[in-house]
């Protein structure tokens, strides 16, 4: 099961979230397009994807699983495919809102459900393991395709993305993925049910989860630490090329990423021994920190360490994220619950680069970057808010009124 998940997150991520800059920048060049004219395209593919996991989510808790991986791994292959026939800005508008919706049903909304309900003891490391995908994704399919886009040109390499989509996505989730275990007698982590029917998942409806203190300031958490998260690594090439030369910037990358997925595999059996909770404090104090090192580094040695700190908490927030939710208010509803929080997150992801851009052209990456670390500690205050997980608990246990 975590294998299907890694495996088909690896192949959205690689073709999708890390590959969706290196289309822009092909298409800014082959359409003879201005930044400026193109730039909404990537926010246009996370807030589609957003919208579509949170539309598709109340469907992903009734039916099968595998259902959204085939409408997933069909669609996201026929944008791909439709470059061929990209040739002007509002076309490209079009691709990126068509594969925004194939990225959704074939990404971490449904994967990360999976993982839930099929995980309750080693919840974590299962997560961790399985979210790994999207980092292995960024590091060993997205180089492929930008090689393959810089030989063949967007028309030429759309074809063959489409296939590796679509062979990446729709036989290893037939193959591997199952909506939950208690269709075939099973309970989490694998544990046989003790008789037949009576294996059950317990959790909050969405309409309970929404509600609680718990959800609302967490999903303000994220919001806040995706858009100063995201936005600096949208800039963070930018920077170090700035500040020393695209070598550094191209190993800056390498490291960030390396590091995200080191930090994500220990994160994954960290939080096994301490609260997720606290594991998210210490990890947003430590994007923030991350965050100030590179506001000031004008090295290849400062740059590579603070992007080396940025990546173990890029990866372990990430996971944490989904975590957090299903321990508050387990399964029944999960993936409405996870992709409500996430749409508000994904406001952030197409916000960040925006924002620390903007705030680099009116002053520099030095404010740019204070910013977002100013974020993650606003994120801090937040999180104090939404309380405890055994709070948000007790108010969907509990029957009397939250």
């Amino acid at each position: 099961m975590v294998l299907g998940v890694f495996v088909t997150l690896a192949v959205s991520a690689g073709l999708g979230f890390y590959n969706a800059s290196v289309i822009l920048q092909a298409a800014t060049t082959e359409l003879d397009a201005s930044v400026s004219s193109v730039s909404g395209a990537t926010a246009l593919f996370f807030a589609t994807s957003g919208i579509v996991s949170f539309l598709a989510a109340p469907l992903m808790d009734r039916i099968d699983v595998r259902w959204f991986y085939l409408a997933g791994g069909v669609s996201g292959a026929l944008a791909l495919l439709g470059l061929r026939w990209v040739n002007s800005i509002p076309l490209l508008y079009v691709f990126f809102a068509f594969f925004g919706s194939g990225f959704a049903l074939a990404g971490l909304v449904p994967g990360t459900a999976v993982v839930a309900r099929w995980f309750s003891v080693r919840r974590s490391v299962a997560l961790s393991i399985a979210t790994t995908g999207l980092s292995v994704g960024g590091i060993a399919i997205t180089p492929f395709a930008s090689r393959l886009i810089d030989d063949r040109t967007l028309s030429g390499a759309g074809p063959w993305m489409a296939a590796a989509w679509l062979i990446g996505v729709i036989p290893i989730a037939l193959l591997l993925v199952r909506t939950s275990p208690l269709p075939l007698g099973l309970a989490p982590d694998g544990r046989e049910a003790a008789a037949p029917g009576s294996a059950s998942l317990a959790g909050a409806t969405f309409l309970q989860a929404r509600q609680t203190r718990f959800f609302i300031f967490l999903a303000a958490t994220y919001a806040l630490i995706f858009t100063a998260q995201v936005g600096a690594l949208a800039q963070l090439f930018n920077v170090a090329t700035e500040r020393v030369d695209k070598t550094t910037a191209t190993a800056v990358l390498s490291t960030m990423a390396l590091s995200s997925v080191i930090g994500r595999l220990i994160g994954g059996v960290v939080v096994t021994r301490i609260s997720a909770l606290s594991l998210t404090r210490v990890l947003i104090l430590t994007q923030a920190t991350s965050l100030v090192l590179i506001a000031f580094a004008t090295t290849r040695t400062s740059l590579l360490g603070a992007s080396a700190l940025l990546g173990l908490s890029v990866g372990n927030l990430l996971m944490l994220q989904p975590l957090l939710l299903a321990e508050a208010f387990g399964v029944v509803e999960y993936s409405r619950i996870y992709s409500y929080s996430q749409l508000f997150g994904t406001a952030g992801v197409a916000a960040g680069p925006f924002i620390l851009g903007l705030i680099r052209d009116l002053a520099n990456y030095e404010v740019a970057f204070i910013v977002g670390a100013g974020a993650n500690l606003i994120g801090l205050v937040t999180l104090a808010l939404a309380g405890s997980v055994t709070v948000a608990r007790a108010a969907w246990a509990d029957p009397s009124p939250a």
